[in-house]
């Protein structure tokens, strides 16, 4: 299977997010959160994203203290990481006042539970006082988790809810594919299967299997005889 990044209807939905946050007045709140279940394709969408934008991508850790956060952020920005918190953290404001930069943290779920507070506000000082695009992704239970912060959530302008894959993404990752793949499949795949990592997964295992049996393309009924929908039976 082909690299290649697919631009599904959950990156473009993402995109458009970014572009409306962008365009807000300097004194609004500029907040977003992405949130969903596994393997829609949220990690690959931010991280074109990420590039497009100059942005700055982390991925939250359940390691993360303040000191932690701000030190990374020193990283991020070539700062001097030395010196207390509070010295930190005014380097860091500092550059993202003279040169503002959208920071994106994944894995968000990480920071909201109640021993990660300090850290979450930490967020939430640099996005008011750089006023700088911040956006959250996390899974499904994001959303829900952070209105138990009323100060936090009442600062998110966008919402970007990542719905399963679509048949047309299906069938854009399909294209990837060494082999060909027929519409029954991708048929099959979307109705069954309306999850880009498992999906992937699935493909790579099928070309495995066609690759052994000189198989140059495969439709439901090849794809049901290779059994790769059950992982390995020799377990």
């Amino acid at each position: 299977m082909r690299e290649e990044f697919i631009p599904t209807g959950n990156y473009i939905k993402m995109k458009h997010s970014f572009s409306r946050l962008k365009e807000l007045p300097p004194s609004a709140p500029k907040m977003g959160l992405g949130y969903g279940n596994f393997g829609l394709g949220k990690t690959f969408s931010l991280e074109k994203i990420a590039l497009e934008e100059d942005a700055i991508l982390m991925r939250a850790a359940q390691t993360w203290t303040k000191s932690a956060l701000l030190t990374r952020l020193c990283q991020e920005l070539n700062l001097d990481e030395k010196g207390s918190s509070s010295a930190k953290y005014q380097r860091v404001l500092e550059a993202l006042l003279e040169d503002p930069r959208i920071l994106i943290v994944d894995e968000i779920d990480a920071l909201l539970r109640s021993t990660k507070t300090e850290v979450l506000e930490l967020l939430r000082d640099l996005h008011d006082e750089a006023g700088i695009i911040l956006f959250m992704v996390g899974m499904e239970e994001a959303n829900a988790k952070l209105k138990r912060h009323k100060h936090y959530y009442s600062r998110i302008v966008e919402f970007v809810f990542f719905h399963q894959t679509a048949r047309d993404d299906i069938a854009k990752l399909c294209a990837l594919c060494e082999i060909k793949i027929k519409d029954d499949l991708i048929d099959y795949l979307a109705k069954s299967y309306p999850n880009l990592r498992q999906t992937k997964v699935l493909l790579l295992r099928l070309e495995s299997y066609c690759d052994l049996n000189d198989i140059e393309e495969a439709d439901l009924p090849v794809f049901k005889k290779s059994e790769v929908e059950y992982g390995d039976k020799r377990a």
